[in-house]
């Protein structure tokens, strides 16, 4: 169906074989075109080709000419055509010119309306124009020169024009050579075989070029879901940093408080050793009461002093146990904190452990995506090869196309 869209005045014949059969290499498409040949020799084939020239044709200065050529009658006919124009004392001039068919009274441009030079000229300034390019051999010698097909269409005229408009003072003269080479049986019987396999390859490139484009959809889709997971893994790894950076400092902090808590018992240890002290001296000065009551009348002054002194030691002993006390309130809470802290971190520890194994885990998946996406890449590149191996066999085949008249 998409063929009769893109080629609807042909009548194609069923497909001699089937092309997309043979090897995709430079033999397969040998055997190929050979089958396509098959019985259709060109051997004997002799051209009686229709030939027509003229020389140093005038155009004058300011005008244009067009020059009618004979109907080409038959299709499959190819036609071949150079112009030059003449420039005898190098003066490098130049003209329009344009080539016209006539198809049923309408004019289609075989070749649009350009400059051409003088040959020495056009061979140092300007090579080949738009038609030269596209034929074989040197344009030292012709302005331009060209080659096409008649297809579907005979009889078709011929119309030369040149253009000499921009030239108000300079004529100028052109001559031109037109060879019109019919073509014979066997030729149109290779062309019906060629179109017959167009069909077929063009369903191939269509299926090539749709598994091309559905690998280069996966491949797309594969690339983008790595990027995300290489993110994710990215911030994972930036919050793995921070989690251990968090658990560094409270194991810090937790080391300070441990050691503040053992500055603040060895304080309590000292200040109970002076309460002990404090003691001791208590009981000697009542010991030392008790001895002076029963002299009381002979040491009553020193007995005043000694109470004296026994109430001073009395209060610092206070105000030592009031510290104590303090001290071992301060001592608890810090063993509070201390264990508050320590719990902290072992969850962040645990939590930090998962952590880790989720990173592992989608380090995994990385590479299973990676390994999938080279094996999308290599189903792509092989569709890529059968594809550019399709359009080489259908231009192969289209060299061989001969246009009939239904």
């Amino acid at each position: 169906a998409k063929f009769k869209e893109w080629y609807p005045e042909l009548n194609i014949p069923p497909p001699v074989v089937d092309p997309l059969s043979f090897p995709q290499t430079d033999d397969g498409l040998q055997a190929l075109l050979t089958e396509i040949d098959k019985d259709c020799p060109l051997e004997g084939y002799v051209q009686t080709e229709l030939t027509y020239h003229a020389s140093n044709i005038h155009v004058p200065a300011a005008k244009t000419l067009e020059i009618p050529l004979p109907p080409v009658e038959f299709d499959g006919s190819k036609v071949e055509w150079n112009v030059t124009l003449v420039d005898e004392y190098h003066e490098r001039l130049d003209i329009g010119f344009g080539l016209a068919v006539i198809v049923d009274g309408e004019e289609t441009m075989v070749r649009e309306m350009g400059r051409i030079l003088a040959p020495t000229q056009s061979k140092k300034d300007s090579g080949e124009d738009d038609a030269t390019a596209s034929t074989s051999g040197s344009v030292a010698d012709v302005s331009a020169k060209g080659k096409f097909t008649v297809a579907n269409s005979a009889p078709v005229g011929l119309l030369m024009k040149f253009d000499n408009s921009h030239a108000w003072i300079k004529s100028k003269n052109v001559s031109y050579f037109v060879i019109i080479s019919p073509v014979d049986e066997n030729m149109i019987q290779r062309s019906l075989r060629a179109k017959s396999v167009v069909p077929k390859l063009l369903e191939g490139k269509e299926a090539a070029e749709s598994a091309k484009k559905n690998e280069q959809e996966r491949s797309d889709a594969l690339a983008k879901m790595k990027k995300e997971m290489e993110e994710k893994a990215s911030d994972l790894g930036r919050q793995l940093e921070d989690e251990k950076k968090s658990v560094e400092e409270i194991q810090k902090s937790s080391d300070e408080a441990e050691k503040e808590a053992m500055e603040k018992a060895n304080e309590i240890k000292d200040t109970l050793a002076l309460v002990k002290v404090e003691t001791d001296s208590i009981e000697d000065c009542t010991s030392s009461i008790i001895a002076l009551e029963e002299e009381c009348a002979r040491l009553r002054k020193q007995w005043e002093e000694l109470k004296v002194k026994r109430q001073v030691h009395e209060s610092e002993r206070l105000k030592l146990e009031q510290q104590a006390e303090e001290r071992q309130k301060e001592r608890l809470q810090l063993q509070e904190e201390i264990a508050a802290r320590k719990e902290e971190a072992a969850k962040l520890a645990a939590k930090l452990q998962e952590s880790e194994k989720v990173k592992e885990s989608m380090k995994s998946n990385l590479t299973d995506l990676e390994t999938e996406m080279s094996a999308r890449k290599a189903d792509e590149e092989k569709y890529e090869n059968e594809l550019k191996f399709i359009k080489k066999l259908e231009a192969a085949v289209a060299l061989r196309f001969v246009e009939l008249k239904p």
